[in-house]
């Protein structure tokens, strides 16, 4: 969370103050209003697979407790704070190489400051919607951290969203969404929502639909009840009444996969809604909602901005719990599609070694062909939305003909197929001689 006033940090020190209390209970929803959603058994499997000791493990790494792998060397993340320029590169370059791994589209997104020396830079994952690609949602977090010195390890603030994001992204890759997904990590968040505020910029200008932006800052710290917020703008116009859906559309879903948490969603016009990177985007237009710990519940870490925030403070089953509400609530927003499994083989009549192939498989419910991997013994193996294809092999070799047949995919089914590539016919052109008493 962004840096404010020395007063306002030790008034938050000390539990906050029942002024401030009293302030954001005012604004507190009763419960989620809209009706409850029903949990998608495979978004359940997937978070199924968000383990305590795998956010750990990534979170020890972000916050300097464990060297990690950086265009090939070794390298510890002592410092995230945007004004050290070779350590937020370094820690740039860090998110961009996970989330690549992951086999997502990833861009650097460039900005200048006044408040800093030379750009700087966030990280943009990408998954392509396949039905409506052009309505976007934002799983967000600021990847940079506090205090100013050489030591910032900035577990809690903001490792702990930062880690979140990541995996979501990669948890989600394989999947096929209705509408595009983006993974954002933002710099100078710390110094006045410098990289969000550049980006969404960026967007409005570009004309883009953000159907909504869920921003995860601080989510790992707990001590008593497993709480946290949902903040939304209370604006009675749009983004603000989208804003309140959209935080209780994330409450729904804690409720829908029997997550252990409870949420509460607050209204609010000033802190802590304008000091983190959804406010860049709810003054472009865009809904958007700030996940945090229990703040309205005085249960905020007391190490936020020092150098003692580290893993050593964070709960990791709480951390777990709502890094699985975020993937739920990212993947809910997009619409996973359904999938099921083409399964085949591709070969040659008469049993000839087969050629260098390209195999797709393109439907007119999608935008875009599918890319299919060959496997060993010609056999290729993929997950597809729902829908009817036309599987087609090409091969690389000209003495071979492409095969292509029509297939439909069905949920959680198998679907196998069995393409033949004919030899093509041989040309023989015909031999012209000159003869040497020929007419000059």
């Amino acid at each position: 969370m962004t840096h404010r006033s020395a007063a306002f940090t030790v008034a938050l020190s000390a539990s906050l103050g029942l002024a401030f209390a009293a302030a954001v209970l005012l604004g507190a929803s009763a419960g989620p209003s809209e009706p409850p959603i029903a949990p998608d058994p495979h978004v359940a499997a997937i978070l199924d697979r968000v383990t305590t000791t795998a956010l750990m493990g990534d979170l020890a790494a972000l916050s300097g407790e464990t060297p990690v792998t950086i265009a090939g060397s070794p390298y510890t993340i002592t410092t995230r704070n945007t004004r050290h320029t070779a350590a937020i590169s370094m820690t740039t370059r860090y998110a961009f190489e996970q989330l690549s791994a992951c086999g997502l589209d990833v861009a650097y997104h460039a900005y200048t400051s006044g408040d800093f020396d030379g750009p700087r830079r966030n990280v943009v994952a990408e998954k392509l919607g396949r039905v409506d690609s052009d309505e976007v949602y934002l799983l967000t977090a600021h990847i940079d951290s506090l205090p100013d010195g050489a030591l910032a390890p900035g577990a809690d603030d903001n490792g702990s969203g930062s880690v979140a994001v990541m995996r979501a992204g990669c948890l989600l890759a394989p999947e096929y969404f209705a509408h595009t997904l983006r993974f954002v990590l933002f710099t100078g968040e710390e110094q006045g929502l410098g990289g969000s505020r550049a980006y969404a910029a960026e967007c409005a200008a570009r004309g883009e639909t953000i159907g909504g932006v869920v921003n995860l800052d601080m989510i790992g710290y707990n001590t008593g009840e497993p709480t946290f917020d949902a903040y939304a703008w209370s604006s009675p116009t749009a983004p603000g009444v989208d804003s309140r859906d959209l935080a209780d559309k994330f409450s729904s879903l804690v409720t829908a996969y029997g997550l252990d948490l409870s949420p509460t969603r607050l209204n609010d016009d000033n802190f802590p809604i304008m000091y983190s990177d959804q406010w860049s985007f709810l003054e472009q237009g865009y809904p958007g909602i700030l996940v945090i710990e229990g703040l309205n519940a005085d249960d905020f870490n007391p190490h936020y901005h020092r150098t003692s925030d580290t893993v050593d403070f964070i709960n990791p089953h709480y951390f777990a719990e709502l890094t699985k509400a975020s993937v739920a609530s990212i993947a809910h927003l997009g619409q996973r599609l359904p999938t099921g499994i083409l399964s085949g083989t591709a070969r040659v009549s008469g049993g000839s070694p087969l050629p260098p192939m390209t195999i797709t498989a393109e439907s007119k419910s999608y935008h875009g062909p599918f890319h299919l991997s060959a496997g060993p013994m010609d056999t290729f193996t993929a997950s597809l939305p729902v829908g009817t294809y036309t599987v087609t092999v090409e091969p690389a070799h000209p003495f071979h003909l492409p095969a292509a047949t029509r297939v439909g995919i069905t949920t959680d089914t198998l679907t196998t197929v069995d393409l033949v590539l004919s030899r093509a016919a041989a040309i023989y052109l015909p031999s012209v001689c000159r003869s040497s008493s020929a007419v000059r």
